[in-house]
């Protein structure tokens, strides 16, 4: 039986080059892959469409998988196609699958069936932020968002802030765009002054913003993220 491959497609952060953004190799991957797994089936076509694929996007085969809900339609389909030996493509929104993104069920799935799961070379906005802030690298953590509730939120960030103090770590979190300046100001609010915030903002975008200051040099800026794709790292 021919070996089934599932690809992990990367997809642009923002409006891009795409040359700067993914090898010339990551296209004849994808050229030959006739059906796809994402989230959203008109973001796809159109990621796919910019790529330069040869193929009618008409001919493909898109299935969408819900981030909360069953997914049974859709394992089904990645089991059959395994069998008959296809390659399938995994593909996100933006970024990179399965990193601060749905479809690592996905992924336990292909390896189940003994599939090959090869991940395609692209941008991902939490190490790319890392790379560029100055804060520790070797050691640091990814939360994912921290909790909504404001009371909630600054507990969770004290928390946080020990970590750093107690362990060096890098503490790297993010939060739905329209909610950015709120936890921009429990930050500056609750941490120590000595800690250093890195924003990234829009990153690989031609809006690219990447900053690190202290929390007393924040203090005294103004800064409106709102609606803004941002990063938030805190460390020493």
């Amino acid at each position: 039986m021919t070996e089934s491959t599932l690809y992990l497609i990367p997809s642009p952060l923002g409006e891009a080059d795409y040359s700067t953004l993914f090898p010339s190799s990551n296209l004849s991957v994808v050229d030959k892959i006739d059906a796809f797994i994402v989230e959203d089936e008109r973001t796809a076509r159109r990621f796919l469409i910019k790529l330069g694929i040869s193929k009618k996007i008409d001919d493909l085969t898109f299935i969408s998988f819900k981030k909360n809900g069953e997914n049974e339609e859709l394992l089904f389909f990645l089991r059959e196609n395994a069998k008959k030996g296809k390659d399938i493509g995994l593909l996100s929104d933006a970024g990179i699958p399965c990193i601060a993104d749905p479809g690592h069920l996905i992924v336990q799935e292909a390896h189940r069936l003994n599939m090959r799961v090869v991940p395609l070379v692209g941008p991902n906005s939490i190490v790319l932020a890392l790379m560029a802030s100055g804060l520790n690298g070797q050691n640091f953590a990814f939360h994912g968002y921290l909790p909504i509730e404001k009371s909630k939120r600054e507990k969770e960030l004290r928390f946080l802030e020990s970590l750093i103090f107690r362990t060096g770590q890098t503490q790297i979190f993010i939060e739905t765009p329209y909610r950015n300046n709120q936890l921009l100001a429990s930050i500056l609010t609750v941490c120590n002054p000595d800690l250093k915030l890195c924003v990234a903002t829009n990153i690989t975008t031609r809006e690219e913003k990447i900053v690190t200051l202290s929390i007393s040099k924040w203090r005294k800026e103004e800064i409106d993220l709102h609606k803004q794709p941002t990063i938030f790292l805190l460390g020493r």
